[in-house]
């Protein structure tokens, strides 16, 4: 049995098991590491139900970090409707301080994510953590020192080995939780639902963040990585939000991923 097939048989133990349940998504890593790596996008309905299980869910908390001028309503309700809560911060731009790039983006959950979930300990039995940033090794070790039993969920490639190691369980995002891009288009306005299916049977998502509101985005941040040693980011700046994942292998100091 491989390491994957362990994983999944755990989980499989894992979910089933009487547990109080907090779910703490960091949209924006799974973002960039859906687009960049799978070109696909995160199913949210049905991560939400794969994690639960038959697991008690206290809270779903989803973590957003908005560009102010990306219109993310129709992804937002979607996700109310799926049953997150949402969390929501605009996405600072300002002129760079030292004059080398022009601007620069800061925005992040980290703090706010990891004081929720600490809060939230005492009445949960499981945290699952929805997230590759190596930052929140701290959280994971508070959250087990608080009697938490913490689970990390995310791409493995794009994943902090730290992280990865720190949790109790580990469990790797799975083929059948996110959808390519080019198989799916929006539902005509005023379709009913959420969740429906194409002739071809493909799952249509309606309210998904389109793709050229967000390429807008993604292309910032490649210019971005382009600059002289990300000397456009202030230091200390956690910009996991305006950042795509590192290729394996290496480690990027503003996400702080390990992909190993």
């Amino acid at each position: 049995m491989n390491v994957n097939t362990n994983q999944a048989a755990g989980f499989l133990i894992a979910r089933t098991f009487p547990q109080r349940l907090g779910i703490f998504v960091d949209v924006q890593n799974m973002f960039y590491s859906a687009k960049l790596l799978h070109q696909s996008k995160v199913d949210y309905g049905r991560l939400l139900k794969e994690l639960t299980g038959t697991r008690q869910l206290v809270r779903a908390i989803a973590y957003i970090v908005q560009k102010p001028d990306v219109n993310q309503a129709g992804f937002h309700e979607a996700l109310s409707r799926f049953g997150y809560e949402l969390k929501i911060k605009e996405l600072k731009i300002r002129p760079d301080p030292e004059g080398r790039s022009g601007t620069t983006a800061k925005g992040s959950w980290e703090i706010g994510m990891t004081i929720d979930a600490v809060m939230m300990a005492p009445k949960l039995d499981t945290v699952t953590l929805v997230t590759g940033d190596g930052d929140y090794v701290p959280l994971v070790e508070c959250l087990k020192l608080h009697g938490c039993r913490v689970e990390v969920v995310s791409f493995e490639r794009s994943t902090a080995g730290e992280l990865i190691k720190a949790a109790d369980q580990y469990i790797p995002i799975q083929d059948s939780w996110i959808f390519k891009e080019k198989k799916f288009e929006a539902l005509p306005t005023g379709a009913p639902g959420v969740l429906g299916s194409t002739a071809s049977g493909h799952t249509v998502f309606e309210g998904l963040p389109r793709d050229e509101d967000l390429e807008a985005e993604s292309a910032a941040a490649a210019a971005a990585e382009q600059s002289a040693s990300y000397g456009n980011l202030p230091a200390g700046d956690d910009d996991d939000d305006a950042q795509p994942p590192a290729p394996r292998g290496s480690r990027r100091p503003d996400l702080g991923i390990f992909a190993s």
